[in-house]
């Protein structure tokens, strides 16, 4: 039995094995954050808390500016374009990336009283900030070029061992000392620090470059102009929880940042089914086999907004696991936030197809105008309705978002001269109402805690009667997973 499952995962090609453990390695960290809530909304006040929560919202935001996200977005690009010499590419970019945070680092030095102020954040917090931002690329430049090379053995060993280490360290730290906050940010940055010290020398050993004019300047051409899309995408991700500390302080954002993370379960569902179905999507888009999409995407969308709805009936039930009674109050935001990731799932699906035809070029613009749209309904709602309006004006955004790439991917389809519909456009419009609907639902029957037990019920019983469409929807695009040689337009 062990030498025929060893054969059969040797059997499997390079780049599904990689992609297998790196799949693993994601829903370890985002597994292990989750986990970790309950012991951290414990052991720190929600002022504490909130204050750990509004770091790493910001680190998220200066990330892109020392780094332009070339370590996540450009690194492949370059690693493709300078083939002959990947270990110089990646070692250069490295330089660059660490001249840039010395670069925004002096910036913050010069402005530091003002950004100190905007951000709610003390000098220490901020000094710890930009020691994360200069160590952080370095160690996420390794792991993708590992992943670039199919080598998943060492990253996915170094993730193990960081996975472990932060939540181990952060705990010994938070109860060595009165300065709760301050010890759980500098143990997160001690564990990265670790190892991206270790990777810098590594990097640097193994290509010798730190600077390179040509690799500068192809880095920075590439990544530059999208450099306004990663803003959008991180005011859509992260400005929340910043204007709730700005306008109501830092425990109302700990609260908020509860909600979100009990959401967030829905994100690790949605990641693993996109990361599957979209090379499994675009085999089927190359022979024009629509009806085996629509049926897949209608299976699918049913399955997120069943958890969807899942989530928001259990929320106060999660709340309770995660946290204390100081956090009770998050139970209001979980509906908006987690059926903002139902509609997360169906923008993906349709910018997909618009990435597969190459019309890729409204992504940026819809991008701004959602993000814009999000700060100003923060700005204008939170000091009216409170922290709980942020949840909904993320659901607003998210549902525009939705609403925008369905124009531009239709408009792709004209444009390739697709005359049948792609997505089952009156399913996926009626399982869009029947979530918004039952959203706001759920807010009267928190009061009614049988109801929510009566949802559990009817979804297990619409669970069952789908069943073997599902699993044949499942094995469909697991089969086609195998065979994701070709699954890209070339």
């Amino acid at each position: 039995m062990k030498i025929n499952l060893r054969k059969r995962y040797q059997s499997i090609s390079a780049p599904v094995r990689t992609s297998v453990w790196f799949t693993v390695c994601n829903f370890l960290q985002r597994g292990t954050a989750f986990i970790t809530v309950p012991i951290f909304t414990r052991l720190l006040t929600t002022e504490e808390y909130g204050i750990c929560n509004i770091y790493f919202a910001w680190f998220e935001i200066f990330l892109i500016f020392t780094s332009l996200k070339i370590p996540y977005e450009g690194l492949n690009n370059g690693l493709i374009r300078f083939e002959k010499d990947k270990d110089g590419y990646t070692s250069s970019v490295m330089g660059l990336i660490m001249i840039m945070t010395l670069v925004v680092g002096g910036i913050y030095a010069l402005f530091h009283q003002w950004v100190d102020h905007v951000t709610g954040l003390n000098n220490l917090i901020m000094g710890l900030m930009f020691i994360q931002l200069t160590f952080n690329p370095p160690l996420m430049l390794w792991t993708n070029r590992e992943r670039f090379d199919f080598h998943y053995r060492w990253p996915a060993i170094v993730t193990l061992i960081s996975t472990i280490l932060n939540p181990v360290v952060s705990v010994i730290a938070v109860l060595s000392t009165d300065y709760r906050a301050e010890a759980r940010i500098i143990a997160s940055v001690s564990v990265q620090t670790f190892f991206g010290v270790i990777f810098t020398f590594v990097l640097l050993g193994r290509g010798k470059k730190f600077f390179n004019k040509v690799y500068w300047l192809f880095a920075l051409r590439f990544n530059l102009p999208l450099i306004f899309y990663y803003i959008s995408q991180s005011i859509l991700n992260q400005s929340d929880r910043i204007m709730i500390n700005y306008y109501e302080g830092e425990g109302k954002a700990a609260v908020y940042s509860v909600a979100y993370s009990a959401a967030a379960i829905m994100q690790l569902l949605v990641s693993a089914v996109n990361s599957s179905f979209n090379p499994w999507m675009y085999r089927k888009l190359k022979s024009g086999q629509w009806n085996g999409i629509k049926d897949a995407a209608a299976v699918l969308c049913l399955l997120v907004a069943g958890a969807t709805l899942l989530i928001s009936a259990f929320a106060p039930d999660l709340v309770r696991i995660m946290a204390t009674g100081e956090y009770s109050q998050a139970i209001w935001v979980i509906p908006p936030v987690s059926a903002s990731v139902f509609f997360i799932f169906i923008y993906m699906m349709f910018a997909n197809v618009e990435m597969y035809f190459g019309e890729n070029k409204g992504i940026l613009v819809i991008s701004i105008i959602c993000s814009m749209t999000n700060l100003i309904l923060n700005a204008l709602c939170i000091p009216v309705w409170g922290y709980m309006a942020a949840g909904w004006t993320t659901l607003f955004c998210y549902l525009l978002l939705a609403a925008l790439h369905y124009i531009l991917m239709k408009r792709a389809c004209r444009r390739n001269q697709v005359k049948e519909k792609i997505f089952p456009e009156k399913t996926l419009l009626m399982l869009s109402l029947c979530v918004l609907m039952l959203s706001c639902m759920m807010l009267l029957m928190y009061y009614l805690g049988y109801l929510r037990y009566v949802i559990l019920a009817v979804e297990a019983v619409a669970l069952f009667c789908f069943r073997r469409k599902l699993l044949n929807v499942l094995k469909q695009i697991r089969k086609g997973e195998s065979q994701n040689g070709d699954a890209y337009p070339k």
